[in-house]
């Protein structure tokens, strides 16, 4: 079983939206990824829906890639702010 840190904040002049995700095992951190989401912030549908996307997607192509299930995920509140449907309509599923 795996746990993740998922963080995101607006970055290089409200352009972009970092998102990084730490995955560990409990004891250890096993892998770190970062990513640059274009970001505009007069859609926030839009800009809400892409990086929910990014992060689902890099989290299940770590868990289908190394055979691993995740029992849960630490987010951030800024990450929360611009997405925030992200665990309740998609990690459960």
């Amino acid at each position: 079983p795996m746990w993740a840190g998922i963080a995101g904040t607006v970055v290089n002049n409200s352009t972009s939206f970092e998102v990084a995700i730490s995955v560990h095992d409990s004891v250890y951190n096993t892998e770190f990824t970062s990513a640059l989401v274009p970001y505009d912030a007069t859609e926030p549908d839009a800009q809400s829906e892409a990086i929910e996307k990014h992060v689902i997607s890099t989290i299940r192509k770590f868990s289908t890639e190394h055979l691993c299930k995740f029992l849960g995920a630490g987010v951030t509140l800024s990450l929360l702010k611009e997405v925030h449907a992200i665990l309740i309509r998609q990690l459960r599923r």
